[in-house]
């Protein structure tokens, strides 16, 4: 091969000068490198921000892109507390769908036992079968990241397999890989062999002549260039690899195949493609076919007969294992058109096929197909596979639509060579074929669903409801795994149940089409006409009141409220995002409602934006202060005080460590970031128990997270469950349940008691002698654990106090007692007991609360601070007198008197009302026995 040469020329276009890089790369091809505003001038950068890049938009604004270096750290941080999931003691239990399916990107078979059948699913691992599909186990669990785009078995040594991370579809959000692992025991285990900035992988191909030769296609990087993709070569059975085929920084190696004869002899298809925040650019010169005959080391480009030039987007390869030197390329185009081209003489010469039958097969997406298959008996039996599957029984002189039965969106085909047998997987699963493709049967036994939100029937917790992408609205009315139907169409989103009445159910699907049921789901009414005008974010939020149903809060760029169920909807805010920019964005993403005070509503945007409202949706405050510029997944309630709200945010670190999960115990006045040691990683839901107070839960793009202590720190809760994209959570407190649902391998349930508190006989605090004394007992003996002390006051997270050792007793229980010397007097203290036994296990008792005996009058800081209308003002005293609590303006007149006389020691609270003042600076004043305190507060209406 000739050296590169590299030159330079300006393109000048009427809309402005853009710069059009070109050279020739080591293959001596003329290479042009467009910016995405070059593609969009020419009108080949295809559809912009389509909605569902929704969960890409999640995860890259407000930069646009994903930061590679960051996400793979954020995995490998991940993957560490993984690696520690032991802390339970009990496990997940998959709660379904198997009979719904989900999105399939490869298919593979043992070439000795049509029993064993390997399926890679899009964000859901490696599942492997037996039995013919009847079960299925996960073999690909204990790695960072699941998302699988190709897997391969050595033709040698079927025990050898390799998996490639990252689906190469470029989908809504193709989840990044991290390279390749390889298995040595039929997928019972995994190691890691490389090319871990390769983005998404293609596919993988073992030499049949030499298992140790090792070919790969990478794609790299989809956001942002990078220059780990191409063709890679590894003759060591990918211990190391050399980069064979390169053409440029935004060009993906796609597809590959070998001769099935002829060990040197290979063919790839090359793929030009980069996405951004508002664009999508999947075609250009640089997309091609290339042949290499001496084992992969070198390549040419084949155009004789081919499409060439800045219209070519994805190409799939295939080649007749009954006559090699016959071969068919799949090609999607700019004018949303497929064209076939069929060799006869090893990629010499191409013609098109009579292909005009499969016009617009690939809709206006073709970036997420490209798939071909040729039947390994006869090379005239083809299969391309789009939107729809398309079969030529000729050798593409005629083409028909085949498994029409079938799910749409197809992507994998394999071919059991002993039966004649065919599996094939698309967006709704897997199917089979014993007759060459004339009728198919679903295969009802993977669980693959990808929820984008799930939930419960409160009243009969067996009733599992989700929106899923690509497969509809389901439910289960029985808890069985093979038993979901569909309830409404499209994808599916936020499904509500009305906890007093089940046959109330509000579903949507995407851009907020919101829908009711009063006929437990047999029909479904449209009931968002009123917001029908507004933006609205591809999943809309909707939230339920606790205590009566009939009123509902749903989210389009404001707030609409409803007291009738749905019949009507009144805006009760103004815009609460940054604003129209024309986009589909900039819209609510999240809502939640107080179940300790209703009134409050709090609203979170996928532009970065979070407001409440403390009136049931009257007036809307921005407390967006403090968070960082992120897209909102969540906002929640505290389940056990009102002040207190959570919110969780999407997005991977730029340049510093970004929060993700974040608290306030004042209603967004002050915002404390509880991330602590969690991942770097998008936050996708929260949930908390409502029966233990600082227990939460998150789902992160790699599993659940949870902590005993307010997120002081977080551990890891995967057992039983693989490391998949965590997209909902919802805690159903009389059966002590959490459900999961996730973006990948269907739902899960995991029974909260199994996360064991102490187990006390007794647990009290008292006051003596002016310290807080703190006594308990246990049920059974103790000299294999001990146990830390934990305190906090109003506002503050839980700290180590002191330890004790365990003892033990004849009696087989034991007394402990421990007196907090330390205590300040008029100061409220939470404590608990954290019981930590050799292993390190631990659990938490419940919370106690007292307040420490005031050696002198103390006023504390109103709460909330800044507040609107009311606030609470609370003092201490250390024994009767005469006491005095009054209010004064900034310029010192008086407002009003709280309290005057004489009172016993003690703690004391009153109530300020501002609703008739301005707001401004207000002077809380108390004077005791002639001494006066003061404290500084703020009305802000």
């Amino acid at each position: 091969m000739k050296n590169s040469l590299t030159f330079l020329f300006v393109l000048f276009l009427t809309a402005g000068t853009i710069f059009l890089i070109s050279d020739k790369n080591k293959n001596n091809k003329l290479v042009q490198h467009y910016t995405p505003e070059n593609y969009r001038l020419a009108g080949l950068e295809g559809p912009g921000a389509i909605p569902n890049d929704w969960m890409a938009r999640q995860r890259s604004y407000p930069h646009g892109i994903i930061k590679q270096e960051s996400y793979l750290e954020a995995m490998k941080e991940s993957g560490k507390l993984i690696a520690k999931a032991n802390e339970l003691t009990g496990e997940w239990i998959q709660s379904g769908p198997t009979n719904i399916g989900g999105r399939i990107t490869d298919i593979e078979m043992s070439p000795s036992n049509s029993s064993v059948v390997y399926v890679a699913a899009a964000s859901g691992g490696i599942y492997k079968s037996v039995d013919e599909g009847a079960s299925w186990s996960n073999v690909f669990t204990d790695v960072p990241v699941i998302s699988v785009g190709d897997i391969a078995i050595d033709p040698n040594d079927e025990n050898v397999l390799y998996a490639g991370t990252g689906e190469a579809n470029a989908s809504s959000f193709s989840f990044l890989g991290m390279g390749l692992y390889k298995s040595t025991n039929a997928g019972n285990s995994w190691s890691h062999i490389g090319l871990e900035e390769s983005g998404y992988i293609g596919r993988i191909v073992v030499d049949h002549s030499n298992s140790q030769n090792v070919l790969t296609a990478a794609c790299g990087t989809l956001f942002s260039p990078n220059e780990t993709r191409g063709v890679y070569k590894s003759t060591d059975g990918g211990a190391t690899w050399q980069r064979k085929l390169f053409l440029t920084d935004s060009t993906a190696a796609v597809d590959l195949i070998q001769h099935p004869q002829d060990a040197n002899t290979w063919y790839a298809t090359m793929w030009e493609r980069m996405r951004g925040l508002n664009y999508r650019r999947s075609f250009g010169p640089t997309s091609g076919v290339y042949k290499s005959t001496d084992g992969g080391d070198n390549w040419f480009e084949l155009t004789s007969g081919l499409p060439t030039g800045v219209n070519v987007g994805r190409i799939g390869i295939a080649i007749a294992e009954s006559n090699p030197d016959v071969l068919y390329t799949f090609y999607d185009l700019t004018n949303y058109e497929v064209e076939v081209y069929k060799t006869t003489n090893g990629g010499d010469n191409w013609n098109q096929t009579s292909d005009w039958a499969l016009s617009g097969m690939n809709s206006n997406f073709g970036w997420y197909f490209g798939q071909v298959r040729v039947s390994p008996q006869n090379e005239n039996i083809v299969y391309v596979m789009g939107v729809y599957n398309y079969r030529t029984t000729n050798g593409g002189t005629s083409w028909q639509s085949n498994g029409d039965e079938m799910h749409v969106d197809h992507h994998a085909m394999c071919f059991d060579r002993i039966t004649g047998k065919i599996y094939e997987g698309n967006d709704g699963g897997l199917y089979a074929s014993l007759n060459g493709g004339s009728s198919w049967n679903k295969i009802n036994t993977l669980p693959l669903t990808q929820y984008y939100a799930i939930s419960m029937d409160y009243q009969n917790p067996e009733r599992i409801y989700g929106g899923t992408q690509d497969n509809s609205t389901i439910r289960t009315l029985t808890g069985n795994l093979d038993d979901f139907e569909v309830i409404l169409g499209g994808d599916g989103f936020y499904t509500l149940v009305d906890h007093t009445d089940p046959n109330t159910i509000y579903a949507e699907y995407q851009w907020g089409e919101l829908h009711r049921s009063t006929n437990g789901g047999t029909w479904f009414d449209y009931i968002a006409g009123d917001m029908g005008s507004d933006r609205r974010n591809w999943s809309s939020p909707l939230a339920m009141h606790p205590e009566n149903p009939s009123i509902l809060y749903f989210g389009t760029y404001r707030i609409w409220k409803t007291t009738n169920k749905g019949n009507s909807w009144t805006a009760v805010s103004g815009d609460l995002t940054k604003g129209d920019d024309g986009s589909t964005f900039h819209t609510l993403s999240t809502i939640d409602i107080s179940n300790v005070n209703p009134q409050i509503v709090i609203a979170g945007s996928d532009d970065g934006k979070v407001h409440i409202s403390p009136d049931g949706g009257g007036d809307w405050f921005d407390i967006t202060a403090g968070l960082p510029d992120r897209w909102i997944t969540r906002v929640m309630t505290d389940e056990f005080d009102e002040n207190t709200i959570y919110v969780t945010c999407s997005g991977f670190r730029w340049d510093e460590r970004t929060p993700h999960v974040l608290k306030s115990t004042n209603l967004g006045t002050d915002w404390t970031d509880i991330t602590s040691n969690l991942p770097d990683m998008p936050v996708n839901c929260i949930a908390q128990d409502p029966q233990f107070q600082g227990r939460l839960f998150v789902g992160t793009d790699t599993g659940i997270f949870y902590s005993l202590d307010d997120g002081a720190f977080w551990l890891n809760m995967n057992n039983g469950m693989p490391n998949v994209p965590v997209t909902g959570l919802e805690v159903h407190q009389p059966s002590r349940t959490l459900l999961a649902g996730t973006y990948g391998v269907s739902s899960f349930k995991f029974d909260l008691n199994q996360i064991i508190p102490v187990e006390l006989t007794s647990f009290n605090v008292s006051v003596s002698g002016g310290d807080i004394l703190l006594e308990w007992q246990t049920a059974t003996e103790t000299n294999n654990y001990g146990f830390e002390i934990e305190r906090k006051a109003a506002g503050e997270r839980f700290s180590k106090l002191a330890f004790v050792g365990g003892k033990g007793t004849s009696s087989e229980t034991a007394k402990y007692s421990f007196r907090d010397q330390t205590s300040l007097p008029g100061i409220q203290y939470d404590y608990r007991l954290k019981q930590i036994d050799f292993d390190g296990n631990f659990s938490y008792s419940e919370t106690k609360s007292i307040e420490a005996v005031p050696t002198d009058f103390a006023l504390e800081q109103n709460y909330p601070n800044p507040f609107n209308p009311e606030t609470k003002i609370r003092f201490s005293i250390p024994d009767a007198g005469n006491v005095s609590l009054v209010v004064y303006n900034i310029t010192g007149e008086k407002v009003t008197s709280l309290a005057n006389g004489r009172l016993d020691g003690g703690s004391y609270e009153f109530t300020f009302n501002g609703k008739n003042l301005a707001s401004g600076i207000y002077i809380s004043s108390l004077s005791f026995n002639g001494k006066i305190k003061t404290r500084k507060m703020m009305l802000q209406k």
